[in-house]
Formats: C-alpha cells, structure tokens, sequence
C-alpha cells in the first residue's frame, strides 16, 4: 500500500512542477522537492519493509539526492 501511496505522491510532484515549469519557471518549485522527497520515503519505508534491500537502498541515495537539492535551493 505504501508503494501506492509513495508512487502517487511522486505524480503529483511531477504534474505539479510540470505546470510551474509551463509557465516559464525555469527553477525547481520548493513545493516539488518536498513532494517527491516524501513519496520516495515512502517507497523508502515500503522498499525495506517487504525485504527489497536493493531497491530500497536505490530509493534512499534518490531521497538523499533530492534533499540536498532542497538545502540547495534553500540557500539561494
């Protein structure tokens, strides 16, 4: 259910940055990086919980990834 939850979150992050960047925004929307950083928590949890070491492991460097896009963008 988690993977559902995570995965749909993730969307929504992606939908939502696809019409901020359609209105000329040529930056990363902060609303974006939150979204797609707790769906692939989500995933995270979900990942480990059923025992897919692998892809959840895969799933936590991309959380770690998109959390330091957003320290970044923060600093600006």
């Amino acid at each position: 259910m988690l993977t559902y939850i995570g995965l749909s979150i993730v969307v929504i992050a992606w939908v939502f940055q696809l019409v901020v960047s359609l209105k000329n925004k040529k930056n990363l929307s902060i609303s974006f990086v939150i979204l797609y950083s707790l769906g692939v928590l989500l995933l995270v949890f979900d990942g480990f919980n059923a025992g897919m070491t692998t892809l959840a492991t895969i799933n936590l460097i991309s959380l770690l990834a998109s959390l330091s896009v957003l320290i970044v963008i923060k600093k600006k």
